[in-house]
């Protein structure tokens, strides 16, 4: 058995579509599970018992149905992605697993395993989000700063506030073509939603990575800016399965029982100056523009 190297240019088709033996630069086959090594970069982080039961007892009476995908690693295969399968498997005790084996190197295979984990409708939203960005800095060559710089510019450019000149034109269309192509965003309602992910407390990307809050309760929690008074409000909305109403109207009276709120706003007014806007860096401004996007949705509530 011998692997074809695959076409980078079909690759999102492929991924999209329906990686098949007939894939080019790929090779159908039964592998042996215990030549398999799990990827510790794959963008999935958690997987739920109950889901994984599930898929094993499937598993178990039909078989797997879908093959998992691979590349040769010394002697035996690193998976690139298919892991709750190949894992589902190991639980009913299968031995062999269908698999397609392509001919990619790192990046390719990275570039891979993001694309077919985002076509699946259980990632949870913070995992979907430094997946959506590692694709962003894989498909680039930037880093991350740059790619929410890119996110940035698209999204104040949407709303009338001048052409940025970091970035050109193709870029940003190439960008929005990348989203098109995944179905998920716009590049301005990933920047106002889903970048404001990256300044989560840890407790709150725990929960959510966990599958014990949905995203959008979190994302109303990570409005409490007293650390105590979030995680209670984080333990008592797991705890008692308070819903997404209940949390935002626990926050609204946290704010209006705080006597120093109306203070802190005339005070963030004030350093909102021209010359200090001016001094701040690229990474500081992007951070500010997030949270005053931020802050313009939650008075939209």
């Amino acid at each position: 058995m011998s692997s074809r190297k695959l076409d980078r240019d079909a690759l999102f088709k492929s991924i999209l579509g329906d990686l098949s033996e007939d894939t080019p630069g790929s090779d159908s086959s039964v592998i042996s599970i215990n030549r398999i090594r799990f990827n510790r970069d794959q963008p999935r982080r958690h997987f739920a018992d109950d889901s994984l039961r599930e898929l094993a007892d499937s598993i178990a009476s039909r078989g797997v149905l879908e093959p998992v995908l691979v590349r040769r690693q010394g002697d035996g295969y690193e998976l690139i992605a298919g892991e709750r399968r190949t894992r589902a498997a190991i639980q009913v005790g299968l031995e062999s697993i269908p698999a397609i084996v392509l001919d990619v190197d790192d990046n390719e295979a990275l570039e891979i395993s993001i694309m077919e984990n985002l076509q699946r409708e259980d990632l949870n939203a913070v995992e979907e989000t430094e997946a959506v960005l590692r694709l962003l800095e894989l498909h680039f060559g930037f880093g991350r700063d740059a790619v929410i710089r890119l996110l940035q510019e698209i999204y104040n450019e949407e709303r009338g506030r001048g052409r940025g000149e970091e970035f050109d034109a193709e870029q940003k269309e190439e960008l929005r073509s990348v989203l098109s192509r995944l179905g998920r965003f716009t590049p301005s309602s990933f920047y106002v939603n889903r970048v404001p992910i990256l300044d989560f407390p840890e407790e709150l990307l725990l929960a959510v990575r966990s599958g014990e809050l949905e995203f959008t309760k979190a994302q109303a929690i990570a409005r409490v800016k007293d650390a105590d008074q979030r995680k209670s409000l984080l333990e008592d909305a797991i705890r008692d399965g308070l819903t997404l109403s209940q949390i935002r109207a626990r926050v609204r009276t946290g704010a209006q029982s705080d006597p120093t709120d109306s203070t802190e706003l005339q005070a963030v007014r004030k350093l909102l100056t021209n010359r200090r806007l001016a001094r701040l860096s690229s990474r500081q401004r992007s951070r500010l523009d997030r949270l005053l996007a931020e802050l313009r949705e939650l008075l939209r509530d």
